[in-house]
């Protein structure tokens, strides 16, 4: 599937000692304490999530973005006729679970004027979109930092019982991160938009500084990240949750070896990531619907003497584009204001 992310703006930067890496690919973007020796590093790591981590659309722009009636026999997201109060009084649990996610979040908080609608209309929803465009940039860290929804019938303020389903629910999450809040974010290389030469988008994640954040992120914080799987001008933009490296070899530094490189370890490392699926009124966690797959990659860490990690290359002609996070809301402010009322997670 391919996956839109708008580029978040990068929060966190610095320089370091640590070469041949730049700055934008320097693992202090993702946290300022990671441990980098190499025998330290666990060679496999698995995020415990709990309920979260689970599968969901990337509502295309195409489609309506969350407008899009999913549920209804009928589907469409644009030129929506949405049911005035008097209508939605006389309606069926049936007929209104088919209205789209933003209809229902709006019917919920009692607003017939749809304010929620109309603002997907006005950001979102666009049917010139490229068939790929949505908002995976907000189901990556919305499925990463809460637990799986669940289907709700939730009272508006007129006694109409809303009914939303699991669906649902992860549009409005999805949309919130992806539209309604800024929060700190961290992003370690950069976006590979295919303009120009190749080789400019060859080194911009450094395979050593990869390697250390992987490792620290996922083994020994139990962390998941974002990742962009392929350089290149699209965006494969998927939640990863586990790692599995193998050692292969030793050698000698190269010539353009990070300074000093005493000797060279190639690792093969495949990930594990969370992919896009279909949209479901019930949770799909453990199910077949939940959809998961592998990315092979083969490196090069340079070591110093203390077998540290200061540098790397890439052997295997794919590799990441860039890694990035964005860290859960305190609450939830805006038109979502009323958002947390509709999910599962910890009080």
């Amino acid at each position: 599937m391919k996956l839109l992310l708008i580029l978040l703006p990068l929060m966190s930067f610095a320089s370091s000692d640590y070469y041949p890496w730049d700055w934008f690919s320097d693992p202090v973007i993702m946290a300022q304490d990671l441990r980098r020796n190499f025998r330290e590093l666990p060679l496999e790591g698995n995020v415990i999530s709990g309920e979260k981590f689970w599968s969901g659309d990337y509502w295309p722009l195409k489609r309506g973005n969350i407008n899009y009636r999913w549920h209804s026999p009928r589907r469409t997201g644009f030129n929506l006729r949405s049911p005035t109060r008097e209508e939605a009084q006389r309606m069926t649990q049936a007929e209104l679970s088919h209205l789209s996610p933003s209809e229902k979040y709006d019917l919920y908080t009692g607003r017939y004027d749809y304010p929620l609608k109309h603002e997907v209309e006005r950001i979102s929803a666009n049917p010139r979109a490229e068939t790929w465009e949505g908002i995976c940039h907000g189901w990556a860290p919305a499925t990463m930092n809460h637990n799986e929804p669940t289907p709700k019938g939730a009272t508006n303020p007129e006694g109409i019982v809303i009914p939303f389903g699991s669906a649902d629910i992860k549009a409005l999450i999805s949309w919130y991160y992806a539209n309604g809040f800024i929060s700190p974010t961290h992003q370690m290389g950069r976006r590979c938009y295919g303009e120009g030469s190749e080789d400019e988008c060859r080194e911009d994640m450094n395979a050593g500084a990869f390697h250390i954040v992987l490792t620290n992120k996922i083994a020994l914080r139990n962390e998941g990240i974002i990742v962009d799987l392929k350089h290149g001008g699209e965006v494969w933009n998927h939640p990863l949750m586990s790692y599995q490296s193998e050692f292969i070899k030793w050698s000698g530094k190269k010539r353009d070896s990070a300074p000093g490189t005493v000797r060279r370890a190639k690792i093969k490392t495949m990930v594990r990531v969370l992919n896009g699926t279909g949209n479901y009124w019930g949770p799909i966690r453990a199910t077949s619907a939940q959809k998961e797959f592998t990315e092979k990659y083969v490196y090069y860490l340079d070591l110093n003497a203390s077998h540290e990690i200061i540098g790397g290359d890439w052997d295997s002609e794919d590799r990441p584009d860039f890694l990035w996070v964005k860290y859960r809301p305190q609450e939830f402010t805006g038109i979502l204001s009323r958002l947390g009322e509709l999910l599962n997670d910890e009080k």
